[in-house]
């Protein structure tokens, strides 16, 4: 885990003169062979005034239909899961409510302030390095969600985490797969054409998290898209993906 904290200039200048220095985020390793290579320097962590707020609270939310006494990275499959792309990432929210959707049992948590965390509302440069390691993915540089404008938006809205294209050979390619999928399983075309369709924005989902996790990030932060909340809206809610151990406290069985 990386515990970077906000440091002067004259300590990142420091650094980049003695690159065999300790690295300052207390990894243990030289400065040259961690933060440095990670093309984000030391200093850069830009959060907005209401995650600030929420760090060092418990005021995440988890919810399981499993309990369990201590957090996993990656989390355990669930039982029966449809879907065939699993998670690496455990997935959090500051809204109490939107939690309930996830699970019977809700978990709290608090979120360490010494985490290196990607604040996409409020971390421009770094959401935007986060946007050119996610397009380096020949699938993702073919969709709406690696654009610029998408991208930096999409994270208020939530609708980057849903996957969005407008490539002929992307459809043809998915619309294979689910007729491949009926074959296999039996099930009617319009059923295989919503779990390829989840399993694509699940793939998308764990190809950014694994992209800030490259890019030395312990959490990532922004918005997803609510559409079971109310039927009438498209709500976006706070969404915390935790890529590393150690940053959240232990579960805390709230109902």
């Amino acid at each position: 885990m990386h515990n970077n904290k906000m440091l002067g200039v004259s300590t990142e200048n420091k650094l980049t003169n003695n690159r065999n220095l300790p690295c300052p985020c207390g990894s243990g390793k030289k400065y040259e062979k961690c933060c440095l290579n990670r093309g984000l320097g030391v200093g850069n962590l830009i959060l907005s005034e209401e995650l600030k707020g929420m760090l060092d609270t418990p005021c995440w939310y988890h919810g399981s239909d499993q309990k369990f006494n201590k957090w996993e990275i990656p989390p355990p499959e669930k039982p029966n899961e449809p879907l065939l792309v699993a998670h690496t990432a455990l997935f959090f929210t500051s809204n109490l409510s939107y939690a309930e959707k996830a699970g019977k049992n809700i978990a709290g948590s608090s979120l360490s302030s010494k985490a290196k965390i990607l604040d996409t509302t409020a971390n421009y440069d770094a959401c935007e390095k986060l946007r050119i390691e996610f397009s380096k993915h020949p699938v993702a540089s073919r969709t709406y969600n690696a654009n610029h404008d998408f991208w930096h938006e999409g994270w208020r809205t939530g609708h980057v985490l849903r996957m969005a294209y407008n490539d002929p050979a992307m459809e043809i390619h998915l619309q294979q797969m689910a007729h491949d999928l009926t074959e296999q399983t039996g099930l009617p075309l319009e059923a295989t054409l919503v779990i390829i369709q989840h399993n694509s924005s699940r793939g998308l989902i764990e190809l950014i998290c694994n992209s800030a996790q490259k890019l030395g990030f312990d959490a990532l932060y922004g918005h997803e898209v609510d559409r079971h909340s109310d039927a009438n809206k498209v709500i976006a809610q706070p969404i915390l993906a935790v890529l590393s151990k150690g940053i959240m406290s232990e579960p805390d069985w709230v109902a």
